[in-house]
């Protein structure tokens, strides 16, 4: 098993350094651009670089969120420089949504790892092994696949990093797939602007006219997550990475919440899952930090339910609390000194990962007048107070009656201090970073127009089979047969918008015309099949924002794609259009979500889609 990390969210430069001191392996947060957080406060440069160092200084982890959709003139525009900052100054890994991103860091920064972002989806080890493959180091998985589900992807892809949320905020939807703040608002959740209209209060009413909603009105607005309970199965299911959610949360919410979860990661560690157990007061902690209307852990073994929808209050509620910390945030190190007669005067810093400083002062001669004491010496070298280290073992080797200036202690002293700076946090620079290339579009050209649409039931079928302009036709894979037989054109298939385990034994027919794919599970489970890339159309889900996700995906073969529904007209003038279909006529699904309204309001109905 890969070593467990917990992965905690920052929001600036005191956060980050406060979860470091707090427990946290790893932390990831927001530049300036391209993060899915573009209202909060998020980082400089400059404050990233500091943050970066301090992270390697103790031995931890930085990790960029670059989640949102890209549109083609920021890819060909501020992309390269931007990460270029980044990996120069050590970043360990790029959390990206967007293929066309995704590609772009494999060709201009190949060393620097790649994590897919939560807004992918992915769900299945059929789109997970697909995007190991195209050189992902990490998924981080769906928010609604069960332990389970999580266990099969590590047994398909063991040498793939699994990171799983474990705390804070959900949303309603599949991340990614909700379209509700952008259509409602123009505000679009996959370019970093949510306004959360789920947390909004609605009504619900069945065809009659009668309302539904019986415990509140807040039935689209989850609960918090909380897996505090469960994090021994989860991690034996493969989970490698823990991430708690909450760049927008305040210093006390990320310190405490990672003390809480570091302790009970520990206790696994040394005592495994015999005799875990998580004190009701910690419990308490946690709701103290902050929660919706209480927890929920329901993912991890069920699909959805109304257990899990806060209904009557959707705002975080907290306790006042104190910031935690859980170690010291200096460095222990150990010096030697030397300081003999005839000889340079020398110091040396060190830690016990074999990291070093070293420098060299004068030629000591002895002393005229008041020599120097070996207190002198102790007292000059000690003083790292504006360091991130503090001095453990100490060791002088020196002769009386010697002169040697306080000056030359301490400046070989701080040059000796930066030196082993670079040693500890220079280990990770380096990284390949290959010279830019702008991808140029030359320019849509006037092609054939086709009609092809796209039904879910046979009354919608025969109604579309009375126009003669139809071309084609996709249908759910259930109607496929009757389809063929009132319709001798082409007919594609069209996969659901989100595919789980439970519902990937799928065979395609192969007098299909061929298939509407919705997801990377999708193209990965298509890829097993060996069916043929030339025959499957990318829906619109499949983002293709900019033109390097067009020339990412027809490199593998995919060449016909759906066009978003939140790009302009303007966009779509330098978007790549020639095998594209656009959605000129439906109805905009919102949302894709694995609760259920109908059940969280009435009760469940039983009704299969």
């Amino acid at each position: 098993m890969n070593e467990l990390e917990l992965l905690s969210p920052a929001g600036d430069l005191q956060i980050f350094k406060a979860v470091i001191d707090a427990g946290a392996d790893a932390v990831y947060f927001g530049g300036d651009l391209f993060g899915a957080r573009a209202y909060a406060k998020n980082f400089t440069i400059e404050e990233a670089a500091e943050a970066i160092k301090y992270a390697h200084l103790h031995g931890k982890k930085a990790y960029l969120t670059v989640n949102t959709l890209l549109k083609n003139p920021e890819i060909e525009g501020d992309l390269y420089n931007y990460l270029r900052a980044y990996v120069e100054n050590g970043i360990d890994a790029f959390i990206v949504q967007d293929f066309g991103v995704f590609n772009f860091i494999r060709e201009y920064f190949p060393d620097t790892h790649i994590h897919v972002s939560t807004q992918v989806s992915t769900c299945t080890s059929y789109g997970a092994k697909f995007l190991e493959e195209l050189g992902a180091a990490r998924i981080v998985t769906a928010r609604e696949i069960s332990c389970k589900e999580i266990a099969e992807i590590h047994k398909e892809c063991p040498d793939l990093e699994i990171e799983s949320f474990i705390h804070g905020a959900l949303c309603v939807c599949y991340s990614g797939q909700c379209l509700m703040s952008s259509i409602l608002g123009g505000r679009s959740g996959n370019r970093g602007r949510c306004a959360q209209p789920c947390r909004l209060p609605y009504e619900a009413f069945d065809g009659t006219g009668k309302k539904l909603n019986k415990q509140g009105n807040y039935i689209l607005s989850p609960k918090d997550f909380c897996t505090i309970e469960h994090l021994p199965e989860m991690i034996e299911s493969g989970v490698m990475s823990f991430k708690i959610e909450g760049r927008m949360k305040q210093l006390s919410y990320a310190t405490g919440v990672v003390s809480v979860y570091r302790h009970y990661l520990d206790e696994y560690l040394y005592k495994g899952s015999r005799n875990y157990s998580v004190s009701p007061a910690d419990i308490q902690k946690l709701l103290d930090y902050g929660n919706r209307s209480g927890f929920t852990d329901l993912y991890l073994h069920k699909h959805n339910g109304p257990e899990m929808i806060t209904f009557e209050a959707p705002s975080h509620t907290k306790a006042e609390t104190e910031i935690a910390y859980s170690h010291s945030s200096k460095i222990k190190v150990d010096c030697k000194v030397s300081a003999l007669l005839g000889k340079e005067f020398s110091i040396r810093f060190y830690d016990n990962d074999g990291h070093e400083g070293a420098a060299l002062g004068n030629i000591i001669e002895s002393a005229s007048k008041k020599p120097a004491t070996k207190e002198d010496i102790e007292k000059a070298v000690s003083g790292l107070g504006n360091t991130p280290f503090e001095l453990d073992k100490l060791m002088i080797d020196f002769d009386d009656d010697i002169f040697l200036p306080v000056s030359v202690i301490k400046n070989a002293r701080r040059e000796a201090i930066e030196k082993l700076l670079n040693s500890i946090s220079g280990d990770d620079k380096g990284k390949r970073v290959n010279e830019f290339n702008k991808l140029v579009f030359s320019g849509n050209i006037s092609q054939p127009t086709a009609t092809f649409i796209t039904v879910s039931t046979i009354d919608q079928l025969k109604a579309a089979l009375e126009f003669s302009f139809v071309d084609s036709i996709a249908v759910p894979l259930k109607l496929f047969d009757e389809a063929k037989q009132l319709f001798k054109k082409d007919i594609y298939i069209y996969l659901p918008p989100v595919l789980r385990l439970e519902y990937s034994n799928i065979k395609i027919p192969e007098d299909a015309a061929g298939v509407i794919a919705a997801s990377f599970d999708e193209l990965g489970l298509l890829h097993d099949l060996d069916y043929p890339f030339d025959k499957v159309i990318l829906d619109y889900r499949l983002y293709t924002f900019n033109n390097r996700s067009l020339k990412s995906f027809r490199e593998l073969g995919l060449s016909k794609d759906c066009i978003s529904y939140e790009l302009s007209l303007k966009e779509l003038k330098h978007r790549d259009n020639r095998n594209s279909q656009m959605i000129i006529y439906s109805r905009i699904p919102m949302m894709i979500t694995a609760n259920c309204t109908i059940k969280n309001t009435k009760g469940c109905q039983k009704i299969m889609i």
